[in-house]
């Protein structure tokens, strides 16, 4: 009795989330090589004019105590503007306030970043909108215009009215390609997407029933692995049967891992969080307003200023530092006194004067891969300092060689790391390189395939029998 109900239940559930399991799986190999689209830092780049710090600075309305640890220059329109956090904005040529993007803004940002991209064509049509398919957080971007260019790939470009940044552009290749794999994959249509709340639950829930239809099979599988003859492999005469049988016991596992590591990319009930044991304030820096200044005069009289094309604020350890953006994509750290490299002797004096469990830490340079810092479908620069705190976590700290900037993996990152990012891309190191990584990952995601779409149409099938049979008995009452 307990078998005949569990598969009933395992085939009525597999009606609806084996068509998505299957989807899931379909996109998926998509999914490996192309994602949603997005506007990477290299295309925003390109699309900024060099930075004129030639009138730099006019007295700003700022006061001299005010952070400015997280201040961004750029061009916008003709213009050097300095930005402080995400709304105040200032002209640093006349000092005044800069205000939100009107039409004929938003329209001088999107054929800047087109001419520097090499989108041919010109804007057919401009507007503010709410959100859309490709804007994925246009609700937090307001106001948000897009462009649509009359280039043979119908660019669209987005401007944020209130930044003045480009965040996202797509042109109908990348879009297409979107609605082949990360759209289903990611349950992402629009209507669903802008009810942040619905959609977070749906795909949750999705993934949880995925996950006990997974294992309801595998339990079924192994019960039925030997027929009634007492023979190896039942359903000999029924082909279909037969590969979900199969596929669907043997293969189950990688199923089963699939949907829930995907399930785990939604980070849901906090399953995977914990407490840190190591308090952002103990790694991050600031600095004011009044230290900022002359790092920007010093930027200003680089000899290779003009192909700076964006600063930003960049402190470390108690000092003040700006990372120039120059226009071949390369970095530069800046300090008072001009550029200022990072040294492991600079990283390690500043950890001594931290004092506490980071002075304690282990420091050293880091030149190849480790398991937490690595490229997987990306480039990752090096050198890297890496210091390993002597905590309950065993957290990695690393401070990238350029800039400075820091990240932190704890016990939560490290979780994500390996149950998430490793089991849902097989990022794991022994996998890593190419084309091994194409071939392993290919093979597994047909086999997941083969056992998720047998079960949808086996459920099709049944339940068309079931409906079947119910029919005739009422027509025979």
């Amino acid at each position: 009795m307990i078998m005949k109900s569990l598969i009933v239940v395992h085939r009525y559930v597999g009606v609806v989330l084996g068509v998505i399991m299957t989807l899931w799986c379909i996109s998926g190999f998509v999914m490996m090589y192309k994602g949603f689209p997005e506007t990477s830092q290299a295309e925003r780049l390109a699309g900024l004019a060099p930075l004129d710090l030639a009138a730099c600075c006019a007295e700003l309305p700022i006061e001299p105590d005010a952070s400015a640890g997280g201040i961004r220059i750029e061009m916008l329109n003709g213009d050097t503007v300095l930005r402080l956090g995400r709304e105040a904005a200032y002209s640093l040529k006349s000092g005044m306030p800069v205000n939100v993007l009107d039409e004929a803004g938003a329209r001088g940002v999107a054929e800047s970043f087109a001419s520097g991209n090499g989108i041919a064509g010109e804007i057919a049509k401009i507007e503010l909108i709410r959100d859309d398919q490709w804007a994925v957080s246009g609700a937090r971007q307001q106001p948000l215009y897009r462009a649509e260019f009359s280039d043979a790939d119908n660019t669209l470009v987005y401007v944020n009215g209130t930044s003045g940044e480009v965040v996202q552009d797509a042109n109908s290749g990348e879009r297409f390609i979107a609605w082949l794999g990360a759209i289903p994959h990611w349950l992402y249509p629009a209507l669903l997407r802008t009810n942040q709340p619905l959609w977070f639950g749906t795909v949750v829930w999705l993934s949880a029933i995925g996950c006990f239809l997974v294992v309801t099979g595998m339990v079924i599988g192994f019960i039925r692995l030997r027929g009634k003859s007492g023979k190896f492999w039942p359903y000999r005469n029924r082909p279909m049967w037969m590969w979900h049988h199969v596929f669907g016991t043997f293969a189950g596992i990688l199923v089963l891992t699939w949907t829930f590591s995907g399930l785990l990319t939604m980070s849901p009930w906090g399953l995977l969080e914990s407490e840190p044991s190591l308090e952002g304030e103990e790694i991050a820096s600031s600095m004011t307003w009044a230290e900022a200044q002359p790092v920007i005069a010093a930027a200003a009289a680089d000899p290779d200023a003009g192909n700076i094309v964006a600063l930003r604020g960049a402190p470390f350890m108690g000092e003040a530092y700006l990372v120039a953006q120059m226009r071949d994509g390369s970095r530069v750290r800046i300090g008072a006194n001009g550029r200022s490299p990072l040294t492991q002797a600079e990283v390690a004096a500043g950890l001594q004067a931290r004092g506490g469990v980071v002075a304690a830490g282990k420091l050293d340079v880091l030149t190849a891969e480790d398991d937490y810092y690595y490229g997987h479908k990306r480039e990752v620069e090096f050198p890297v300092y890496r210091l390993v705190l002597d905590d309950a976590d065993q957290t990695h700290v690393y401070f990238n060689g350029t800039t400075g900037d820091a990240r932190v993996v704890d016990a939560t990152a490290k979780r994500y790391r390996w149950f998430e990012a490793g089991l849902h891309s097989l990022d794991f190191s022994f996998l890593r390189a190419r084309p091994l990584w194409d071939i392993v990952t290919l093979i597994l995601m047909a086999l997941v395939t083969i056992a998720c779409a047998t079960g949808a149409r086996l459920s099709f099938t049944r339940i068309g029998e079931d409906y079947s049979r119910i029919r005739e008995y009422f027509r025979r009452k």
